[in-house]
């Protein structure tokens, strides 16, 4: 098999994912991280923001400790930081697949940023958190 150099996710494509995560207002959990943590995902906190200055949800702990996930992208890279259950911090760097996929290699993930698909959209979201508290 030959392998195809990978390209970094467009800005557009970028901006496109983090508006369905923004607009979706997800609310799932528990969101198993550790055998011995999991963190709720309550909800987006800049459902009227620009996704330009990036997408935060509200995240709670199971001892009920708040925290805030920050989504933001940086070039060919999401930065994911974690305020409040730990103060956390990761880049994640995105590419495009032949399928036209936003692919994080690091985490084990791959999203179609143009998808309405909740169940998608979670399981990214999933990833991320499990990468960034794990």
């Amino acid at each position: 098999m030959i392998e195809v150099a990978a390209h970094a996710l467009p800005s557009d494509k970028a901006r496109t994912l983090l508006r369905r995560l923004r607009d979706l207002n997800l609310v799932c959990g528990p969101v198993a991280i550790t055998s011995d943590m999991a963190v709720i995902v309550s909800g987006c906190l800049s459902l009227d923001a620009p996704v330009e200055g990036g997408v935060a949800y509200r995240l709670r702990d199971q001892d009920g400790r708040e925290g805030r996930l920050d989504l933001c992208w940086d070039g060919p890279r999401l930065r994911v930081e974690i305020d409040g259950i730990g103060a956390r911090r990761l880049e994640v760097p995105l590419t495009l697949d032949r399928l036209g996929r936003a692919c994080a290699r690091s985490i084990g993930g791959r999203v179609r940023p143009e998808t309405t698909s909740q169940l998608e959209l979670e399981h990214f979201l999933r990833r991320l958190l499990r990468a960034s508290l794990g």
